[in-house]
């Protein structure tokens, strides 16, 4: 167990995570889920405080060789974050996984660091969330 995966707390979101865990290998890593996944990593103040203190000690104390990032479109966390549904959720959660990768990158020297997002897909079927593709 020298995996640690980072993902948004959201429920709609599990099975898919499941999905990934058994794909990457991993499905005893460390999880650590709260709303908005990474989104705390970005922030200021003390919400980023707080969330790498967590991530610090989960990979201090479990010898964590590798970190699975995971941000999903359609995230609650996100939408109060930014205001709204108006931005372009690719586009943003992007942005911020290079920058939480590049950060924990610097912080943790010998870390694999890999992203993933989770997308929201209309369908025949209806809507309902895809299966987690690499970005990063």
């Amino acid at each position: 167990m020298n995996s640690l995966l980072v993902a948004c707390s959201d429920g709609r979101v599990a099975p898919p995570l499941d999905d990934l865990q058994r794909r990457l290998h991993i499905e005893d890593a460390d999880r650590l889920l709260v709303p908005g996944g990474p989104l705390g990593l970005t922030r200021t103040g003390a919400e980023r405080r707080v969330a790498k203190d967590a991530v610090s000690q989960i990979v201090n104390f479990h010898d964590i060789r590798r970190i699975v990032l995971v941000s999903h479109q359609d995230c609650f966390a996100y939408e109060r974050a930014l205001g709204g549904l108006g931005f372009d959720q690719q586009r943003i959660l992007e942005r911020d996984l290079r920058r939480v990768k590049a950060d924990l990158e610097h912080d943790y020297l010998g870390v694999t660091v890999e992203c993933y997002v989770i997308p929201w897909r209309e369908g025949a079927e209806g809507a309902a969330f895809g299966r987690a593709e690499l970005v990063i």
